[in-house]
Parts: structure tokens; C-alpha cells; sequence
């Protein structure tokens, strides 16, 4: 199977965050600078975000990035160890953008992947009807003026029997000069999406 194929099959769900002006100072801090940060790619993705909208110095990514950590992290009695928890991070988020919007297809879900995150929201006391929206495609989701966190699963197979064997990772993807960018916490800079997908962009 391609990359893009794995990617794209096993896309599962963002979170749309609108913030109008945007800056850059990368390459920023990833989370593969520190032993804390192996599954901090939600609290990078997060500080990316107040980075490229101006909200924080871009020197200031990887501190933002452990206090966040500490917030977003599922609680223990989930049983989802160390991943960051989608519904912690819109909580925290909120705050610092003018809207705070999930998307995803869990109502019926079809792939493996949405299979998935169904499975995980069966775990949180929340209703599945607020999130029921399906979205195809990011570039024509995305505006002009919103950011993207994405969940994908970079792994070729999902394991439905055993969801916390499934490797979670999360991206910033957004609009800049008329280009579809992806900021991967395992990279610290902003690449095409295209090349991102398609796994012309390597680590």
C-alpha cells in the first residue's frame, strides 16, 4: 500500500480552529527533543498553532508545549495511556481562537479509521451526534483564515481488537500563500501537504 493511500484511508478526524493573522518563526522545538514529549505530538501541534497565529514566540513552542501536555492527556481511567485526549484539547484551545469546531464521520463509520475513533469516543461521556460531519477532503474544508488538527494512525494496519496497539499522531495543517501546509510535531517545519501525504517529505 502507498503512503498516500495509508494517509489518506486512515484519516480520521480534526479539530478546525479559526484565527485570523498568522506568523512564522520556524523551524520550532519537536517532540523528539525530549524523552517527556514521545507522545506530546497534540500539545506540539497545539503550540504550533499559538506560534503561527502570533499568540506565543516561536522560542516559546517546546515550554507551551510541556504545560499543555500535563492538561490534554487523557485521565488514567480511560485506559489510553499517555495519547492526548481531542476533547482536552478543544477545551484548552478554545481560548485562544475565535471558534473551536470537531469534524469527523463517527455516526456510521466505514474506514478502520473512523472505526477507531468510534471506539474511543465510546469511552467518553459524550453524545456522538455532536460530531457527526464527514469530512472528504481538507483542502476544501479548510478556510482560508483556519487551522487543522489532524489524528492519523502511521501505522499500515488498524487494530480494532486491541485500539490502544494503534499509534495516534497528531498534525497542524493550514492555508499559507495560497499552499496547503502540514507542521508534523516530528519535524518542527511546515512542509506542502501534498508532499507530507504522499511520503515525499521525509523525517
Amino acid at each position: 500500500m502507498s503512503k498516500k493511500i495509508f494517509f489518506t484511508t486512515l484519516f480520521m478526524s480534526v479539530l478546525f480552529f479559526c484565527f485570523c493573522t498568522s506568523r512564522s518563526g520556524q523551524p520550532y522545538a519537536t517532540q523528539k527533543n525530549n524523552a517527556w514529549s514521545k507522545n506530546a505530538c497534540g500539545a506540539f501541534s497545539m503550540a504550533y498553532y499559538l506560534a503561527e497565529t502570533g499568540q506565543i514566540e516561536g522560542n516559546k513552542v517546546e515550554s507551551t508545549a510541556k504545560a499543555l501536555y500535563q492538561k490534554i492527556k487523557f485521565d488514567a481511567s480511560a485506559g489510553f495511556g499517555d495519547y492526548s485526549d481531542p476533547l482536552k484539547i478543544m477545551k484548552e484551545i478554545a481560548p485562544y481562537a475565535s471558534s473551536v469546531s470537531f469534524k469527523m464521520n463517527i455516526a456510521e463509520p466505514k474506514t478502520d479509521g473512523e472505526k477507531l475513533m468510534a471506539l474511543f469516543f465510546a469511552n467518553i461521556d459524550v453524545s456522538n451526534t455532536d460530531f457527526v460531519e464527514n469530512i472528504k477532503d481538507v483542502s476544501t474544508a479548510l478556510a482560508k483564515d483556519e487551522y487543522v488538527i489532524e489524528i492519523l494512525v502511521p501505522s499500515p494496519n488498524v487494530n480494532l481488537k486491541n485500539p490502544m496497539k494503534n499509534p495516534l499522531h497528531y498534525v497542524l495543517t493550514y492555508w499559507k500563500n495560497n499552499t496547503l501546509y502540514t507542521l508534523d510535531p516530528l519535524r518542527g517545519q511546515e512542509q506542502p501537504r501534498t508532499n507530507f501525504i504522499d511520503g515525499t517529505t521525509r523525517s
